[in-house]
C-alpha cells in the first residue's frame, strides 16, 4: 500500500514535471522551481515510507510475539486440560478402591458379628 502511495506520487510528480518542461522558455524559471518542490515532495513521500516500513516492521515484531504468547497460553491450557483428565482418572480408580474396601470392610464386619454370635452360644452351652 505505501508503495502505491509512493508510485503515485512518484508518477504525479513526473505528470507535472514533464509539463513544466513542455512549457515554453519564459517558464524555465518556474519550471525549475516547481521540479524543486517536486524533489522536495519525493523526499518527504520518500521518509514517510520508509518511517512507515519501520512501524510496518515494528507492528509485525509485536504480532509475532503476541502469537507466541498465545501458542504458550495455548499450550498451557492444554496442559491444564491433560492434568484434569490424568486427576478425574485417578479420581475415578480411588473411588473404585474405596469401594471395593467398603464392602470387604461391610463383609468382614458382618462375619465378625456372626462370629460374636457364634461365640456367645458357644459359652451358653
Amino acid at each position: 500500500m505505501v508503495g502505491f502511495i509512493i508510485g503515485a506520487a512518484v508518477g504525479a510528480g513526473a505528470i507535472v514535471a514533464k509539463d513544466a518542461l513542455t512549457k515554453n522558455d519564459s517558464d524555465k524559471q518556474n519550471n525549475s522551481q516547481q521540479l524543486n518542490e517536486l524533489y522536495a515532495e519525493n523526499e518527504k513521500l520518500r521518509n514517510r515510507n520508509k518511517e512507515a516500513e519501520r512501524r510496518v516492521e515494528d507492528l509485525t515484531r509485536e504480532l509475532q510475539k503476541l502469537q507466541t504468547r498465545f501458542k504458550d497460553k495455548d499450550d498451557d491450557a492444554d496442559n491444564l486440560e491433560e492434568d484434569l483428565e490424568d486427576a478425574k482418572a485417578t479420581i475415578k480408580k480411588l473411588t473404585r478402591q474405596n469401594d471395593d474396601l467398603l464392602r470387604k470392610l461391610q463383609e468382614y464386619k458382618t462375619a465378625c458379628e456372626s462370629y460374636e454370635i457364634e461365640i456367645a452360644q458357644l459359652k451358653n452351652k
